[in-house]
């Protein structure tokens, strides 16, 4: 005759032991679920900080490639500094 508790008894146990497992895997451990989708957060902020700062590069690039010619250094310094030659007078207007 097959024990029917013993086998009841057997299955309760390792069905408590998983449950136990995923419990301290997905939500006790320091690498749960919760700190991990906060370091993916993390991570994509992270690229997208890194996507600005090349995007940033490349226009500063430029406009250093631009202000080595004396003409468009003296247009940039006008423009952004308000400087201007000996003799003039500029108005400035917003």
């Amino acid at each position: 005759m097959i024990n029917l508790q013993g086998i009841y008894r057997k299955h309760t146990f390792w069905l408590g032991a998983a449950v136990l497992f995923i419990l301290v895997l997905f939500v006790l451990d320091r690498n749960n679920l919760i700190e991990r989708s906060k370091l993916v957060s993390r991570i994509h902020d992270l690229e997208a900080q890194r996507d600005y700062y090349r995007q940033r590069i490349i226009e500063d690039s430029t406009l250093l490639e631009q202000l080595k010619e004396t003409e468009y250094l003296e247009k940039y310094a006008r423009e952004h500094f308000y400087f201007k030659r000996d003799g003039e007078t500029v108005y400035v207007v917003k």
